[in-house]
């Protein structure tokens, strides 16, 4: 994999600002920056879930490439900078100088086909015979309850009207 496609993670020294598109440009030693590929994370707000956790669930890295590391990207509890995929130029390799520490640079998860033919019981076709007319008898039957209640309605307005008027 080339540095363009990894998820790259740098520790951020205490006391220090590095959060401009150039700051970042500048300290990796790139030519070109998508800023929108980029991301501060305080490390020490990550607790229970753990930088490790985050890279993992959060951004889809290869948790088998994490492992080995886990426990040093646990430990972090400053500012982290993560640069993640398309951040940098496919040519550009990121060297990190203070005040960046390089702690890791992490593959995607690859993604994983579905075994076989994907099927659905609603997709397969069903016999093509037309719906079944509504019975007439039972139509009949609800148009006129359907009437009953407007007459009765009616009815009672006017009961209302005649009741107000006297």
């Amino acid at each position: 994999m080339t540095p363009s496609e990894m998820i790259h993670v740098y520790a951020i020294a205490p006391d220090t600002f590095v959060s401009t598109p150039d700051d970042i440009k500048s300290t990796l030693g790139l030519d070109r920056l998508d800023e929108s590929r980029t991301e501060t994370v305080d490390a020490s707000a990550l607790v229970g879930v753990g930088l490790s956790g985050y890279l993992t669930d959060g951004h889809g890295a290869s948790a088998d490439a994490v492992l080995p590391d886990e426990a040093r990207l646990d430990a972090q509890r400053g500012p982290v900078l993560i640069l993640l995929p398309g951040a940098v130029s496919p040519g550009d390799a990121p060297v990190a100088r203070p005040p960046l520490s390089h702690l890791g640079s992490y593959p995607l998860e690859a993604a994983k086909p579905a075994d076989g033919r994907l099927r659905s019981a609603s997709a397969e076709r069903t016999d093509t015979a037309p719906p079944p007319s509504a019975d007439p008898e039972r139509t009949d039957r609800r148009n006129s309850g359907r009437v009953a209640m407007i007459a009765l309605a009616v009815a009672l307005l006017i009961a209302l009207i005649v009741w107000l008027l006297a």
